[in-house]
């Protein structure tokens, strides 16, 4: 499991210890992957003591700290890279989403039912617990992603307890299969690293859908998305968005 952090400390590290903290519960038997994309605020010395405070003593726990900020795309590579060699999954997580303990495993037992499903997410709702944040994403022609009943109650959203395909997983926490990643990834990888910042997960679902792979949403309760919050304490909320529509721009 790759958990991205990069300046949490304003703001909400509070939301980022407690995220960090779930990951580290889950009930699932396997390791944390801790990235730090060179967070100056003093989030990094803060999460390394407090996973040497509350690390369970059957969970393995690797910290890789870049020189730079490498951004979504490029952070998570790093703990791509860094993963066990016999990994059959692998989960990248976002700082500011708190799981459910057992969404790790409901996900990675239905993905086990087929060699072809590749990339999977469950029911991520907003921080109220009622509003649906994603049950799966779709994507048009300009890569403007495309949220499964975003925005809706669980009550008004008719697919929320179907498993159901989606053109890409949401990168908040998202499980890929190793083996896909290997064989149809970015020269191995799962994301680009230029993209920095949002698409990078919905490339990497139209990239598996064009070489034979699925998407899947399976209706598991997954955890709460604290949205943006690091684009919006470091302030640069608004830019990545236009960056990247204007980067698609013919």
């Amino acid at each position: 499991m790759v958990w991205l952090n990069y300046n949490s400390m304003g703001g909400f590290i509070d939301v980022a210890l407690r995220s960090l903290g779930s990951f580290l519960n889950l009930d699932f038997d396997g390791y944390e992957l801790v990235v730090d994309n060179a967070s100056s605020d003093g989030s990094f010395e803060r999460i390394k003591k407090f996973i040497e405070e509350k690390r369970p003593g059957g969970v393995r726990v690797k910290v890789v700290r870049n020189e730079r900020n490498l951004g979504y795309a490029g952070g998570m590579n790093v703990g791509w890279e860094a993963r066990d060699p016999d990994s059959k999954y692998v989960a990248f997580v976002n700082n500011d989403l708190i799981p459910t303990p057992q969404s790790l495993t409901k996900l990675i037992e239905y993905m086990e039912g087929d060699e072809k499903i590749a990339a999977t997410n469950g029911l991520i709702k907003y921080p109220d617990g009622k509003t649906i944040y994603a049950a799966g994403w779709a994507v048009d022609d300009i890569l403007t992603g495309i949220g499964v009943c975003n925005g809706r109650g669980l009550a008004d959203c008719s697919t929320v307890d179907k498993p159901h395909l989606v053109t890409y997983a949401d990168g908040s926490y998202m499980v890929v299969r190793v083996s896909a990643i290997k064989a149809v990834g970015f020269d191995g990888k799962p994301f680009i690293n230029e993209t920095f910042l949002y698409a990078d997960d919905a490339l990497l679902g139209i990239r598996l859908w064009n070489l034979g792979y699925s998407s899947y949403y399976v209706p598991v309760e997954a955890g709460i998305h604290h949205a943006s919050l690091t684009t919006k304490s470091t302030g640069f909320i608004r830019y990545y968005p236009i960056r990247l529509s204007l980067s698609c721009m013919p």
